[in-house]
């Protein structure tokens, strides 16, 4: 994939699974680092919030993107539901390996055209 542009599956992912660069950075060290993660060690990892990396794990889980188990706290672990997923994020992590301002932005245009949508709700047509 090097010096090639972001695959059409990448794209398809990012589009129905990755909503935050933070997300993105969740799943990736998980998938990186092959042992159970505590949100407060995700968060300090990250530098993030523990609040706020415990919904983006809890978002993954739901997702199939990750497992957790059930422990206190609870211990999350890199394992997708289907080994298509896992294919998909393998080939997302090369491409952000590769073209991480690419993914980027892939990620922030998603959110673009939601607020754009959203705004557009409110928008009066002279018919209205």
């Amino acid at each position: 994939m090097a010096g090639s542009k972001i695959s059409e599956n990448v794209k398809r992912f990012i589009a129905a699974y990755i909503d935050s660069v933070e997300l993105l950075e969740v799943l990736l060290l998980l998938r990186s680092h092959a042992n159970e993660w505590s949100a407060e060690s995700v968060s300090q990892e990250i530098r993030s919030s523990p609040t706020s990396v415990t919904k983006r794990l809890t978002d993954l889980c739901d997702r199939g993107l990750l497992s957790m188990k059930d422990s206190r706290p609870p211990l999350y672990f890199y394992k997708t539901r289907t080994d298509e997923l896992d294919g998909a994020v393998r080939e997302l992590a090369e491409a952000y390996r590769e073209r991480p301002t690419r993914v980027i932005e892939l990620i922030f245009s998603k959110q673009t055209d939601t607020l754009r949508d959203f705004s557009d709700a409110f928008k009066f047509r002279k018919d209205d």
